[in-house]
């Protein structure tokens, strides 16, 4: 592993970071205009279409680092991304957390 990281690493965990955040952004400013204009449950589905994406920004990007870290050869990170990715994607489908 070498000391200084990759800039091509900070890039690609940067950009899913700013996909995800303006995503997100831009899919509930589309709901709630559409919920000038539209009636029903449209507006709404697209607003948690965008809440979806803003939960699953988080993930993808610690799926990405995961990726990012095996290709650089860098076990030791590579392993504790997974075990983080295998808490968060166990906490989701199990509820882990939930009363």
């Amino acid at each position: 592993m070498s000391q200084v990281r990759e800039p091509e690493f900070d890039r690609a965990v940067g950009l899913v970071l700013r996909i995800g955040a303006f995503g997100c952004f831009f899919i509930m400013l589309a709901g709630l205009i559409a919920g000038l204009f539209v009636s029903g449950h449209l507006p709404l589905d697209i607003e948690r279409a965008g809440v979806l994406l803003m939960l699953a920004t988080p993930v993808v990007r610690v799926l990405v680092a995961c990726v990012l870290f095996f290709r650089e050869k860098d076990w030791k990170y590579g392993w504790i991304s997974l075990g983080v990715l295998l808490i968060l994607l166990l906490g989701m489908v199990f509820g882990i957390g939930e009363h």
